[in-house]
This record gives C-alpha cells, structure tokens and sequence, in this order.
C-alpha cells in the first residue's frame, strides 16, 4: 500500500471524534502522517459558541492521542483553506463528515474539484 497522508477536517462539535480515530487508522495503515484541521471563518469569533472551546481542547487531546497535529486556520475562504493545506500537508486522504440531510452538492463536492488528486473518506 502506498504511504498517504491524511487530513483531517473537523467542527467544533464533540462527534469529530470519529473523524480523527478513522483518519488516524487509515495514515496507520499507510504509513502515513496524520493532521487535523479546523477552519474558523475570519469574520467570526474562532470559538463561536458555548460549548466549542471545550470541544476542540478535547479534539485537541484525541488528535494527540493518536499521533496527530492539529491546527486551527481563522479565514473566510473554507474551501480554499482546507485545499492549500492539503497541497502543504502533501494530503493523499481527506477525511470529513457529511451532514446526515445531505441532499446535493456542498463544500465537500467543491473540495473535490479543487483537489482531484485527494482521495476523499466522507462519513
């Protein structure tokens, strides 16, 4: 199996959680490096609401757990960030979830074109 990095997009909700155990799993198997990755929009507060603070310090803390690094990127352009850093984090796997109402075409679509080199694991 060829060596891939993985990048691992994430909100600010506790239910990331998953996205970093299965993106870890797949740079395990790899050989690969895992990063994780949380894009606050510039014009918001990094931390926009309650519970958010709390839920990136214990994503924070499952990222470390399995050995990867996590950053948080404040700019408006979501789409645009996450592609760069995958090209700068040399990125063979992107892992997101997907809203469970998913009705046609969103972010990760767009991501898709960006970056059609990326293998994509949607949960």
């Amino acid at each position: 199996m060829e060596k891939k990095n993985v990048l691992v997009c994430v909100t600010g909700q506790l239910s990331c959680e998953r996205l970093i155990v299965a993106g870890a799993r797949i740079a395990e198997t790899s050989g690969g490096m895992v990063c994780v990755l949380h894009v606050a929009r510039a014009g918001n507060r990094v931390l926009g609401y309650a519970n958010e603070a709390e839920a990136l310090e214990y994503l924070l803390s499952v990222s470390v757990a399995h050995g990867a690094d996590m950053m948080v990127v404040k700019n408006d352009d979501v789409i645009g960030t996450i592609a760069r850093q995958a090209r700068e984090h040399n990125a063979g796997v992107l892992v997101a979830g997907r809203a469970a109402d998913y009705k046609g075409w969103d972010m990760l679509d767009e991501l898709k074109l960006r970056i059609p080199d990326v293998d994509f694991e949607i949960l």
